[in-house]
C-alpha cells in the first residue's frame, strides 16, 4: 500500500514538472523573454503577480482563500490537489476488501470466537488508518524528493511543510471514506463485490454532493444542504484553508461521518451468519 502511494506520487509529480517546464518555455517565448531553462522560475514569478492573483480569485471565488493558497509553493499546492483527488479512490481499492476477504475465505471464524465482532471491525479500521497515514507520508516524501531533483526554483523547507500539512489534511478527509469502505466490506459477501461496490459508492457520493450543491437554495431546498453535509465532499473545501477555524469543524464532521458509516455497516454485520 505504501509503495502504491509512493510510486503514484513520484510519477504524478514528474509528469506535473515536465508539463510545467513546457508551459514555462512557451510562456517565455510568447512574452519575448529569454528561456532560462530553470524549471519553476517563471512560475514563481507568476505566482506573485497581481494579474495571476486576480485570475485565481475569479476561479476560486474567495479572495481570502486565494491569498492563503498563493502563499503555498506551487509543488506543495499540486501535492495537496493530488492527495485530495486520489486518496479516496485508493482507499476504496485497498480497504473495501479487508473484512469481506476474511469472511469469504473463512479465516474470520478463527478470530471471532476469541473477540467480539465490533472489536474486530474497529481493529481493522484502526489498522487501516495507521497504514493510510504512513502511505500518505511516503507519497509526500516521494513528491518532495522528485521536486528537489527536477526543479531549479525549489523551496525545500516551505514545500516540505506544505506537503506535510496537506498529507495530514488528506488523511483526515479520507477517514470518512475509510469508514465507508469498512462498512461496505461488512456488507458484501466477497472481496471482488466489495471492491466494485466501493468504487460505485465513491462515484455515487461524489455525484450526490455535486447535485446537492447545485439544487440547494432557500425554503425547502435547504434540505439539499443537509443531504450534502452527509457526504465527505461537502467538507473538503474548508480543509484548503490554512487556519484551524475552518479545519476543526470539518475534522469533527468527517470523523462523525466515518464512525456513522462504520456502525451502519456493523448493524448488518453483527447479525450475519458467518
Amino acid at each position: 500500500m505504501g509503495l502504491l502511494y509512493l510510486a503514484g506520487s513520484v510519477v504524478a509529480t514528474a509528469i506535473f514538472i515536465a508539463v510545467l517546464q513546457q508551459m514555462e518555455v512557451h510562456l517565455a517565448k510568447g512574452l519575448g523573454l529569454a528561456v532560462s531553462g530553470k524549471t519553476g522560475s517563471v512560475t514563481a514569478t507568476l505566482w506573485k503577480s497581481d494579474s495571476f492573483r486576480q485570475m485565481m480569485t475569479a476561479l476560486v471565488g474567495d479572495e481570502a482563500l486565494t491569498r492563503s493558497l498563493l502563499g503555498i509553493p506551487p509543488l506543495g499546492l499540486f501535492y495537496g490537489w493530488l492527495a485530495f483527488a486520489f486518496t479516496p479512490v485508493l482507499v476504496m481499492l485497498t480497504s473495501s476488501t479487508r473484512i469481506s476477504e476474511e469472511v469469504w475465505s473463512g479465516s474470520a471464524r478463527f478470530v471471532l470466537f476469541r473477540i467480539s465482532r465490533l472489536h474486530w471491525c474497529l481493529g481493522k479500521f484502526a489498522g487501516q488508518t495507521i497504514q493510510l497515514m504512513v502511505a500518505l507520508l511516503l507519497s509526500a516524501v516521494g513528491a518532495w524528493v522528485t521536486g528537489l531533483f527536477r526543479m531549479n526554483a525549489f523551496e525545500p523547507l516551505a514545500t516540505a511543510l506544505a506537503m506535510l500539512v496537506f498529507a495530514g489534511k488528506a488523511w483526515l478527509f479520507s477517514l470518512a471514506f475509510l469508514g465507508l469502505a469498512t462498512a461496505i466490506s461488512q456488507l458484501c459477501a466477497g472481496p471482488n463485490l466489495a471492491m466494485a461496490m466501493g468504487l460505485l459508492t465513491l462515484i455515487g457520493m461524489g455525484t450526490l454532493s455535486r447535485v446537492s450543491e447545485a439544487l440547494a437554495g432557500e425554503g425547502w431546498r435547504r434540505g439539499w444542504d443537509l443531504l450534502n453535509a452527509l457526504t465527505p465532499g461537502a467538507h473538503r473545501l474548508n480543509l484548503w484553508w490554512g487556519d484551524i477555524a475552518h479545519a476543526v469543524p470539518s475534522f469533527v464532521f468527517l470523523l462523525a461521518l466515518s464512525i456513522a458509516y462504520l456502525l451502519a455497516g456493523f448493524a448488518w454485520f453483527s447479525r450475519r451468519d458467518l
